[in-house]
């Protein structure tokens, strides 16, 4: 399960990040966004993510209080529409 973590301060490791989920359980992968206040961490198990958020929402990581929830999967881009009605020319 993917968890979104932002308001990180612009210090915080990936080190960091990994070594404090691993308090709830095995971490898969940690992926730092490029602004660096965001990032995704990726747990294999569903409950220890759950624990994870609720354990450390509201927690402050180097003077920054911590932003935690569950990542939104990206949606699939469905096709547009053709748009509304379609209007020839008038005589």
């Amino acid at each position: 399960m993917k968890v979104s973590v932002s308001n990180l301060a612009g210090e915080v490791t990936e080190d960091d990040l990994r070594q404090l989920f691993e308090l709830f359980g095995s971490v898969t992968s940690v992926t730092m966004h490029r602004s660096g206040a965001r990032c995704i961490v990726d747990m294999p198990s569903r409950s220890a993510a759950k624990e994870a958020i609720s354990g450390l929402a509201g927690q402050e990581l180097l003077g920054h209080e911590m932003e935690i929830e569950v990542a939104r999967e990206p949606g699939k881009g469905g096709g547009g529409g053709r748009g509304g009605k379609r209007r020839g020319r008038r005589r």
